[in-house]
């Protein structure tokens, strides 16, 4: 089982119809929703594994790469999950401009539990990455409506086609 990306989008349409235990059995971690720059939010599934380790940064050897955010080092900050913790911790790998974890400034080289719906931006603030457990992202999606308003939206094909 390996860490799967998605355009959120994309994301709400393929699962948001999943009932809830079909969703918390397929998806049995936690997301990580993404923003950056002008690029569409991307949902980043985690894995509860403690070998599970998800590096950020500006290098394209990283798990999620960023190469147009200057403030981010090439290998800026990971997440993995913690057994003792029994979460995902965020660690800044002592960097120019650090990362920042609901406003505060993260210490180097200090893993720190994310707790639900926590918002951790790394660098200067281009990037922004909000932390969901499977749960809370499930509810979030039933209540939205937005695959909905999706289907709903979406032209009929010409049957001529």
């Amino acid at each position: 089982m390996s860490t799967e990306t998605w355009i959120l989008k994309d994301f709400f349409v393929q699962f948001g119809r999943m009932p809830k235990e079909e969703f918390l059995e397929k998806f049995d971690g936690g997301f990580l929703l993404v923003r950056f720059r002008d690029t569409p939010p991307l949902v980043v599934s985690l894995l509860r594994d403690p070998k599970f380790q998800l590096l950020i940064g500006s290098d394209e050897d990283c798990d999620l790469d960023f190469i147009g955010d200057p403030t981010l080092d090439p290998e800026h900050c990971k997440l993995v999950y913690h057994e003792g913790f029994k979460g995902w911790t965020v660690e800044d790998l002592d960097t120019s401009f650090g990362t920042h974890l609901d406003g505060d400034r993260l210490s180097a080289a200090r893993p720190t539990l994310l707790r639900n719906r926590s918002v951790f931006k790394p660098g200067g603030g281009l990037t922004e990455l909000q932390f969901y457990e499977a749960e809370s992202l499930q509810a979030r999606i039933a209540q939205s409506g937005v695959t909905r308003s999706l289907k709903r939206n979406k032209a009929p094909k010409d049957e001529g086609e």
